[in-house]
């Protein structure tokens, strides 16, 4: 881990965290960061403190239309250095991938069994809207953008190793 953390983590440099709802970016995040002494970000938050809703809420009263809109906007014109972890569907736009491929980027992505797990009793607005076949379809439509902007990608045991690596 030091000389992965020496080479890929630069306390001037914005890392993002990309991946399909549930694969526990905010959760890596925040442990990435603590562990290496970087700032953590979470555009999901962001988006509510400029909207003013939380994410449910924009979804519901506003669309995911404008839910995409307010995204791309704060992540193009993101600036701040440190680990950034993004919502599942960042990649949907070709703008935001753009961007995010001039960055460095860590894609977790443990397998469909474990993402349909953690998601199908949540209250997360696509997973609301969508029956589990068409979950997966969305998920299987993603996994080729996540992989364009992806420096490296992290597999359900890659993450369990890299979270032994930060305890």
């Amino acid at each position: 881990m030091t000389e992965f953390k020496e080479t890929f983590f630069k306390k001037d440099e914005q890392i993002f965290i990309i991946g399909f709802m549930g694969v526990g970016k905010t959760y890596i995040g925040e442990k990435l960061a603590k562990t290496l002494n970087l700032e953590f970000h979470d555009l999901d938050r962001e988006i509510e403190r400029k909207a003013e809703l939380d994410v449910n809420d924009i979804f519901k009263l506003k669309g995911e239309n404008t839910f995409r809109e307010l995204e791309s906007s704060i992540l193009n014109s993101w600036n701040k250095p440190g680990i950034i972890s993004t919502g599942g569907g960042i990649v949907e736009l070709k703008e935001n991938r753009d961007f995010i491929k001039t960055r460095k980027t860590i894609w977790l992505n443990p397998s469909w069994k474990i993402i349909r797990s953690r998601i199908l009793n949540s209250y997360r607005p696509l997973v609301l809207d969508r029956g589990e076949d068409e979950l997966y379809k969305l998920w299987d439509h993603r996994k080729e953008f996540y992989r364009e902007c992806a420096d490296i990608e992290f597999t359900k045991n890659s993450i369990e190793d890299l979270l032994l690596l930060l305890s």
